[in-house]
């Protein structure tokens, strides 16, 4: 299984948005792209050339930063009953690579003298500084009720009681945000800073962040679905109810996107903080036992 995980994680997200898109296009009656159209944009782009804005090495470096970090994301989740990256305490290493996918996207739009850039970096900044914590937090209490710091042994000890299933919808909540679905892709609006963070990456550049973005929402989802599927199934079995979770809460995630309207970010942050403090209560019932 560790091995379908390696070639899914690079290579079934570009697929998946494609079919987010077609979903998406069938909510709004159009008849939308192909469910490659998203490969065949990311080949496009990986094979012309990047018109470079800076001489600056954070603006080259960070793409490759941003989609090793992806990478390492999804490769330290289980598929079926173990991860492909798996030691002890690798949920911190998770949330380190998690928080680096961030902090480069921030200092290659930092890098550049372009205002549009530079507002997507605050806003990305700004979210990070609220979901961040709320993803540690939320994580933290998984970790605390099955007293596990592995991604692997957290899910496959996990029972039920009610700060887990507490856990379960903050955990929900801060994937759907981290996977920049609308209303929460305030970083990159299109409509209104055209891109933010990419608006100067071109070619290969852009074409190595569209898919690090693409591999980051997978992990997210797929961390989600693991935490649902391992303390139920084992092996094979474990690996097709992960796919089957992680499909069905993609399709609900599109859906959900397809009838909102992205939120300023003073409405999101607002949010944000209103879930760190339900998380920190459900932390306290955690260590009380409940």
């Amino acid at each position: 299984m560790e091995i379908i995980g390696a070639i899914i994680a690079p290579f079934l997200p570009p697929l998946l948005d494609g079919v987010a898109r077609k979903v998406k296009a069938m909510i709004q009656n159009r008849v939308g792209p192909s469910i490659l159209q998203t490969w065949y944009d990311i080949i496009t782009l990986l094979s012309m050339d990047s018109i470079l804005p800076t001489s600056s090495l954070a603006f080259r470096l960070a793409p490759y930063v941003a989609l090793a970090s992806a990478l390492c994301m999804a490769l330290m989740l289980p598929y079926g009953s173990d991860a492909i990256i798996n030691f002890g305490g690798d949920l911190i290493a998770f949330i380190y690579v998690f928080t680096l996918f961030s902090a480069a996207l921030v200092f290659g739009a930092l890098s550049v003298d372009n205002s549009y850039s530079h507002a997507g970096a605050n806003r990305e900044l700004t979210l990070s500084l609220v979901f961040k914590p709320l993803f540690a937090i939320t994580i933290g209490i998984f970790a605390l009720k099955t007293g596990s710091l592995s991604i692997t042994e957290i899910a496959r000890s996990i029972s039920l009681s009610p700060s887990i299933i507490g856990a379960y919808l903050l955990l929900l909540y801060v994937t759907y945000v981290e996977s920049g679905f609308i209303p929460y892709d305030i970083a990159e609006a299109e409509t209104e800073i055209l891109e933010g963070p990419l608006t100067e990456y071109s070619g290969r550049l852009l074409g190595l962040f569209k898919w690090a973005l693409q591999i980051k929402r997978f992990a997210m989802i797929w961390l989600f679905a693991s935490f649902v599927a391992l303390p139920v199934a084992k092996g094979a079995a474990a690996f097709a109810l992960q796919l089957l979770v992680f499909l069905l809460t993609y399709l609900l995630m599109v859906t959900y996107e397809s009838l909102n309207a992205r939120h300023r970010l003073d409405q999101a942050t607002k949010q944000g903080v209103k879930g760190i403090i339900i998380g920190v209560i459900i932390m306290i019932i955690a260590w009380l036992g409940w």
